[in-house]
């Protein structure tokens, strides 16, 4: 059973890895892509260069979604199924991997901060002693903690403590019919194509379908950061477009 558990965790090791050398590759092929813009060919944008770049906001929420599933298997585990603690084994592996990745992309004051350490030591010593209900548990408060971190820094740099604003009532163009119209969030059509132009602050989270652009965020490192965009990435809440032009699909 030992065996197991440790072949199990081996496997969501090897899956970070393996997510993040696709991640490199994919750069890697972005970067030899021609500009693809929506709008006519007037902007003097340069062409899209690919670097390697840790999207804060994107990797945390994908962070917090396995802590979640991870909670729900080790959870049933622990109270209705125990075979189902199994599954939350690779699941917590592979975040273990993304969580120390994640303090080395954050600010040198956290990294040596009391809570991180607290973090570090809880999730290492609940695997190590075979207690995968308590590791999801420190790791959706982990990754939690940092998303509202994340989404206070872009509220306060994107829109301003000052400025109300509700998503749900935030105006946004559309492609309808072949023309730009603008309409609220909370009237969006299920078929709607979002056109983000540069200076228009991001009001949900949603799919690029085709342009490119950079999109100013804020980071783990507490500083504004620019992450570029194209068809195939996702946009999140509160951020913002910096340059180009992106149509966008709500999911």
């Amino acid at each position: 059973m030992i065996q197991l558990g440790v072949l199990l965790m081996a496997g969501g090791v090897a899956g970070a890895l393996w997510r993040d050398y696709r991640k490199k590759q994919a750069y890697k092929s972005h970067a030899a892509l021609p500009y693809a813009n929506p709008e006519p060919q007037t902007s003097k944008l340069p062409p899209p260069t690919r670097v390697k770049v840790f999207d804060d906001v994107g990797e945390l929420n994908h962070y917090q979604k396995i802590s979640w599933y991870a909670l729900a298997f080790a959870a049933s585990g622990s109270w209705f199924y125990p075979p189902a603690r199994l599954v939350s084994l690779p699941l917590l592996s592979y975040n273990t991997y993304h969580f120390f990745r994640t303090i080395r992309q954050s600010d040198k004051a956290d990294q040596k901060s009391p809570v991180t350490l607290f973090e570090s030591i809880g999730i290492a010593g609940s695997l190590a002693t075979g207690s995968p209900f308590t590791a999801s548990m420190l790791m959706v408060f982990s990754f939690g903690t940092r998303k509202l971190l994340l989404q206070a820094g872009n509220i306060s740099n994107n829109i301003g403590f000052s400025q109300p604003f509700n998503p749900r009532y935030a105006k946004v163009w559309v492609m309808r019919d072949g023309a730009e119209l603008e309409t609220t969030v909370g009237n969006l059509r299920e078929d709607d194509v979002i056109v983000l132009h540069a200076g228009d602050t991001i009001a949900l989270e949603g799919k690029v379908l085709d342009g490119v652009g950079s999109v100013r965020q804020f980071s783990l490192r507490k500083q504004m950061k620019l992450i570029p965009k194209q068809e195939g990435d996702r946009v999140y809440p509160f951020t913002q477009l910096e340059s180009g032009c992106l149509h966008v699909q709500a999911v």
